[in-house]
Order: C-alpha cells, then sequence, then structure tokens
C-alpha cells in the first residue's frame, strides 16, 4: 500500500475517532475515553497529512548519477 493510501486513511480514521469523541462528550460520557480518543484522531491526522506531503525517494535516480 502506498503512502498516499495510508495517509488517506489515516485522515478518514483521525476525522471518525474526533467525531466519536464529540458524540461521547455530548453523551455525558467523563473519563479517559473521550480525551484519548481526541488525542488519538489529533496524532492520525497529523501523521496522515504529513504521509500525504511527503516525497518519495526514487533510489533509481540515484544510482543512475
Amino acid at each position: 500500500m502506498s503512502d498516499k493510501i495510508r495517509g488517506a486513511l489515516a485522515i478518514f480514521v483521525g476525522a471518525f475517532g474526533l467525531f466519536r469523541s464529540y458524540q461521547l462528550w455530548h453523551a455525558g460520557v467523563r473519563g479517559w475515553n473521550p480525551p484519548l480518543l481526541l488525542l488519538a484522531g489529533l496524532v492520525l491526522i497529523v501523521l496522515g497529512s504529513w504521509r500525504l506531503r511527503k516525497k518519495r525517494v526514487d533510489v533509481r535516480s540515484d544510482l543512475l548519477q
């Protein structure tokens, strides 16, 4: 699986984590679950965007030089 697909999936799962955290918070659930989901969602969105922005290293061009 390429980095672009993994990045897109990470952003999708991170957005779902943020949404689920919002749902739990407004349902009255307190404790560790909503903040952990919020943190995990933010981390996944940052990592996914980093993967999408990362440029691939072309090994063949280095070998040809």
